[in-house]
């Protein structure tokens, strides 16, 4: 890949953020932000330890776009993270403790707001492509980041062999709390990027 493709790359990442952060702002009913994202194409087999310990307990959220760009995605939050990002999902939605307590619920604040950040990365590389590339159902794990990879790898690894690795963190400004890190995955299929190299002129 040359220096332009990269760029290319990375400038989509930066659309991307700035969708999600507006996406979820208005989800919340506050203003979300989100850093300048880092950004690397890693093969598939080094994912694992990039995205730091094996032993570290994350969720994990896992889609794909099958329309005229064929991606695979997956949205990873600390544990630790995760779980404070649902509880602020909560107090936006003001759902009463004795609901928020309720089987499946966490599962389902953090699914939505994954499939909406993942929705955020796809939905920049459609409008460069003026295509409308919807995502499948998402499903959502909480596991060790080792055994997460190992899914990302028995569930996607057929699809692709390189990974668009995105990291950046949301904050609420005004809160004490500190940064919340993200990380996305972009699995694109065989000839996918070329697809989008060659609509935007890096080929």
């Amino acid at each position: 890949m040359n220096p332009l493709q990269m760029d290319a790359l990375k400038e989509i990442a930066n659309i991307g953020a700035g969708h999600a952060a507006t996406a979820l702002s208005q989800l919340m009913g506050k203003r979300v932000d989100m850093c300048v994202p880092q950004v690397d194409l890693i093969p598939l087999e080094a994912v694992a330890g990039y995205f730091g310990e094996p032993e570290t307990e994350v969720w994990a959220i896992f889609s794909r776009c099958e329309s005229s760009f064929p991606v695979s995605l997956v949205f990873i939050m600390n544990k630790s993270d995760g779980d404070l990002l649902a509880e602020k999902l909560f107090q936006a939605a003001r759902i009463p403790d004795k609901v928020r307590f309720l089987p499946g619920m966490k599962e389902s604040a953090l699914s939505e707001s994954g499939n909406m950040i993942m929705g955020a990365f796809v939905s920049a590389v459609g409008d460069l492509l003026r295509k409308n590339l919807p995502l499948s159902v998402p499903s959502i794990s909480l596991d060790l980041m080792g055994a997460v990879m190992d899914i990302l790898l028995e569930i996607f690894g057929g699809f692709g062999d390189t990974a668009l690795a995105t990291e950046t963190e949301l904050s609420f400004p005004g809160e004490t709390r500190r940064n919340f890190s993200a990380r996305i995955l972009l699995i694109p299929d065989p000839g996918s990027l070329e697809i989008l190299f060659r609509q935007l002129g890096v080929e």
